[in-house]
């Protein structure tokens, strides 16, 4: 019974902790602002189960997780990409800074171990998330100022006449502040609370999902993100393909493709000649010019592309290989790779899965990882929460399915064929940006 006491309260902790990455309390009440409070719930959460945690970082379960064994595997090539250039002090910061990050992945993996618990933890997401889009609009059309949030004049184009258009952006708070981050929250809320509208269980009150998904859809429209709007699309797409194949997928593609110019034009408005996406390919020219270089394996440090480019490269997957190298990048890359090699080898399990709520979430698993991937080629956030959120959530989903099979066997297990697979398909991906960018550069 003590056990199961001190079980319910890290979870409860952990929702806590998860809710204050959407709505931080620091911002919403002035007086708040000196009290840690993210820091005093996940310590608290990390102490109570720590016997727990310890578990999941243990060969054993990393190689039954390569989700997690990929995660971990970033923290020592930031290390490893610091030492190389005897720069001791940045691999103590870029060791601390992440060791956060994987505490909190840590404790989702742990915490999150049941198909209740992790609906649970959906809907706290869907929910801090929705709410603090909504405040973000209540300030954007001037209803209530909110002193925590400031939006963007963004440089959107030049006239004829040599004059600078500027277009008003929504912002988001704390860790969601640049537009796109806003835009790939409401890809991430939008995508759990479209799984609540599809719960049959609820009966009618179901439809009052259809209230915060107007919600997230008029903030996407604000941010005027073209890479969360895309990021949006790639979801819906993955889920109706799961659910409904593709040809229904096709012909909602098309649809959508009509339609969107209405309702979002600059948002379709996509030119990679000139403009903000001639700009960031010639980030990533920069980013792929330093690797030519002995710092190609291990890269040029955490935290160093702005050196090198100026700026942060805007594509996740980029950034991780000029920063990591080619073996901390492959790493970053493989815990969307390994994710998506068990989403579908689900289809595949000859068993049938005991729990049916688990086989109904997961054309909302491949929408939600799908679209924070997609997100991230727009976005550099390598290092941060949110990411780890979206992995950990598919690391937990993926923990749930084996277990709640007759086999009890993991999807898929750590070995040299595995990692083959994976030297390959990154190798595909680097070769793949690379070429994407030689080519589009001017």
């Amino acid at each position: 019974m003590r056990d199961k006491s001190i079980a319910n309260l890290c979870y409860f902790l952990f929702t806590l902790t998860t809710a204050t990455l959407f709505l931080r309390p620091a911002e919403l009440f002035i007086w708040l602002a000196d009290w840690p409070i993210y820091e005093s719930l996940i310590l608290s959460t990390l102490f109570l189960s720590l016997q727990s945690i310890q578990g999941h970082f243990s060969w054993f379960y990393l190689q039954r997780q390569p989700i997690t064994l990929c995660v971990t595997a970033v923290l020592p090539a930031i290390i490893v990409s610091h030492l190389q250039h005897v720069y001791i002090g940045g691999a103590i910061e870029g060791a601390t800074l992440f060791v956060k990050t994987l505490i909190y992945y840590g404790l989702l993996v742990t915490v999150v171990n049941s198909p209740s618990r992790l609906r649970g933890f959906m809907l706290v997401v869907a929910m801090c998330a929705t709410t603090m889009v909504m405040l973000c609009v209540i300030d954007f059309f001037e209803i209530v100022d909110f002193e925590f949030i400031q939006h963007l004049d963004d440089n959107d184009s030049v006239t004829d006449e040599g004059e600078v258009v500027t277009v008003l952006r929504m912002r988001g708070t704390g860790i969601f502040q640049d537009p796109n981050d806003l835009a790939a929250a409401v890809m991430l809320a939008g995508t759990l609370c479209a799984y609540f509208l599809t719960d049959k269980s609820f009966g009618s009150l179901r439809f009052g999902w259809l209230i915060p998904l107007s919600i997230l859809f008029t903030g996407l429209i604000c941010t005027k993100s073209r890479g969360g709007l895309l990021a949006c699309g790639v979801a819906g797409l993955m889920y109706i393909i799961c659910r409904y194949g593709g040809k229904v997928a096709t012909v909602a593609a098309v649809a959508g493709a009509c339609a969107l110019p209405f309702v979002a034009s600059r948002q379709t408005e996509v030119d990679l000649e000139e403009g903000t996406g001639q700009e960031r390919i010639q980030l990533w020219r920069d980013g792929f010019d330093a690797l030519k270089s002995p710092d190609i394996l291990f890269g040029i440090g955490q935290g160093g592309y702005p050196d090198v480019a100026g700026l942060v490269a805007h594509n996740s997957f980029i950034h991780a290989y000029v920063e990591l190298g080619i073996v901390g990048g492959t790493f970053f890359f493989g815990g969307f790779f390994f994710a998506a090699m068990q989403l579908y080898r689900m289809v595949r399990i000859p068993e049938e899965i005991e729990n049916p709520e688990l086989l109904r979430m997961r054309p909302f698993i491949v929408a939600l990882l799908a679209g924070w991937a997609t997100a991230l080629c727009s976005l550099s956030r390598c290092y941060v929460v949110p990411t780890y959120l979206v992995l950990g959530t598919c690391a937990s989903y993926l923990n749930l399915v084996w277990i709640y099979t007759d086999a009890g066997e993991p999807l898929v297990i750590w070995n040299r064929g595995h990692l083959f697979r994976l030297v390959v398909a990154s190798g595909c991906m680097f070769t793949g940006l690379y070429v994407f960018t030689a080519i589009l550069a001017r």
